[in-house]
């Protein structure tokens, strides 16, 4: 056998492999070890910003709404010498710095941290926090603080090294073992080499090796039956994982097309039950309409009676007792009501038809399918129509104040929105027990429209208010509904880069708040977004 250096030898690639796994291992260990320590101090300085955040909040709020700007500033020089921060910043509603304490005055504040890195150390070792100061829901201000890490980076640089020591040591202790038990081994196992590269190869079928009663020939045993295994087990592999996949495949075409099916029989579920509410409304002018139009057309009648009768008298050139005649007719048929009464009666019935008119244009435009583009939209236009939509589910519960402010054109889809609004109001009617009211609002500030729905219904209790919006859940009876409203209003809402919140107090009563940007989602040109 030619002679090789032992780099080359099979000794050689074992001991070359055993510690490349001892390096792979060993950096597994210490990157994990590193990225659970990140991960520790990284939640240690969100619990600590928070904390700090939480504390500096409740400090500021009296001062700042108060416009106590001496007391403002105390509270954050005090605050920065007490809780190590690097800097306490406090700019108002208009952005306008109004104290700072470790900040200078030209220097633009940091933009928020979303984290801070592991190994980057051309950063300040600083964590920068934003949150805004508010007081009943309305903005005060905001506030900026920066939490200095260099603590924090110090005891990780020395964990690092000390980690990298120790892996140094335990890599070198183990080369010098796997020399000296390779060096043992691999002088009986050249008979492996070929079959072993072989199997390294993707060969799992190679020759046997040879087989006897001692350890080598041992080791030849399990060596073929290992291999004989692994074939068996790699076709059993291959074949499971084509089966896998074609099964993963089906149940996550069957999901799409079960998720498709149930958001459109809720939304198809809730035209239903809204259109018999229309047909009702439909009813009552199309009934008085009819009435008055047969009404009107009995007064033709009898107008047509009395001017037949005056044309035959004019026609005998009209005697004085004729004429008389004429006038007793004249009272007689009431003509004279007759005639103030017909103008009233065709408004009545015209106003009647642009009912009719004006319910079928909003459910047109609810339910229309083929616009589901973004385009600039009047939101209270659509409270409007809604309501029209809806008022059957409502006017037997509740009375419902819509109380619409003076607000700009927003970018949206008015379908969705619509259903958004449909799902709230039907969802107030059914909270309340007995005659509430349903109260609608909207207003708007330089970059968001704000409507909210308010009930005087049973709340919604704490325990559950979590859920709300989670797919499926619902506080109704079998078969009242799907537990979908919500979530598709959440979802639509979500994707018109919108908030929805709610405030609610058991037996008071529940108000959704709904927020979207005027500019629609991301402020850009508008976007298409798909029909639930």
């Amino acid at each position: 056998m030619k002679r090789i250096s032992p780099w080359h030898t099979v000794r050689g690639r074992l001991i070359f492999l055993a510690i490349g796994i001892e390096v792979v291992m060993l950096t597994m260990l210490v990157g994990n070890s590193l990225r659970l320590l990140h991960g520790s101090m990284s939640d240690q300085v969100r619990w600590q910003a928070e904390q700090t955040v939480s504390v500096l909040n409740a400090a500021l709020t009296a001062p700042l709404a108060q416009l106590d700007l001496a007391t403002v500033q105390a509270v954050l020089d005090e605050s920065r010498v007490t809780s190590g921060l690097d800097y306490i910043v406090v700019v108002d509603r208009s952005d306008r710095r109004v104290a700072a304490s470790g900040w200078h005055s030209e220097t633009p504040l940091p933009e928020p941290s979303g984290s801070f890195a592991l190994f980057d150390t051309n950063k300040e070792p600083r964590y920068n926090v934003a949150v805004p100061v508010t007081l009943h829901g309305q903005r005060l201000g905001t506030l900026h603080i920066g939490l200095n890490l260099a603590q924090i980076v110090k005891a990780r640089r020395s964990l690092l090294t000390q980690g990298v020591t120790i892996a140094a040591f335990e890599l070198l202790l183990s080369s010098i073992i796997l020399l000296f038990v390779g060096a043992w081994l691999t002088r009986h196992l050249t008979g492996l080499t070929e079959t072993s590269l072989q199997v390294a190869s993707g060969n799992f079928t190679p020759s046997p090796v040879y087989e006897g009663e001692d350890d080598i020939g041992q080791l030849g045993v399990a060596f073929n039956t290992m291999s004989r295994v692994i074939a068996d087990r790699v076709h059993e592999l291959q074949a499971l994982n084509e089966t896998l996949e074609a099964r993963v495949a089906e149940e996550v075409n069957k999901n799409r097309q079960k998720d498709s099916i149930l958001l459109h029989q809720d939304k198809l579920a809730s035209i239903g039950q809204l259109a018999a509410g229309v047909a009702h409304e439909i009813n009552n002018p199309m009934g008085f309409i009819m009435s008055n139009l047969r009404t009107l057309k009995n007064y033709a009648d009898v107008e047509q009676q009395y001017l037949s009768a005056l044309e035959e008298t004019i026609k005998e050139c009209c005697p004085d007792a004729e004429h008389k005649q004429l006038e007793e007719l004249r009272q007689r048929l009431d003509l004279f009501f007759i005639l103030e009464d017909i103008p009233p009666l065709i408004a009545e019935s015209l106003e009647g038809a642009e009912r009719v008119k004006r319910i079928v244009l909003d459910l047109k435009d609810f339910a229309r399918t083929d616009e589901d583009s973004l385009k600039e939209t009047d939101l209270n236009q659509c409270v409007q129509s809604t309501a029209n939509i809806v008022r059957n589910e409502i006017r037997y519960v509740a009375d419902l104040d819509l109380q619409l402010g003076d607000i700009p054109l927003i970018v949206c889809n008015p379908q969705q929105i619509n259903q958004v609004i449909a799902n709230l109001l039907v969802n107030a009617a059914h909270a309340i027990d007995g005659h509430g009211r349903i109260t609608v609002t909207t207003s708007a500030d330089a970059e968001r429209v704000l409507l909210t729905v308010a009930d005087t219904g049973c709340g919604i209790p704490l325990d559950i208010r979590t859920r709300i919006f989670d797919p499926f859940f619902t506080t109704k009876d079998v078969g009242k509904g799907t537990g979908l409203g919500l979530s598709i209003s959440y979802d639509i809402i979500r994707k018109h880069g919108g908030e929805i919140t709610l405030e609610s107090e058991s037996g008071s009563g529940t108000t959704f708040m709904i927020s979207l940007p005027i500019s629609g989602p991301g402020g850009d040109s508008p976007l298409t977004l798909p029909l639930v």
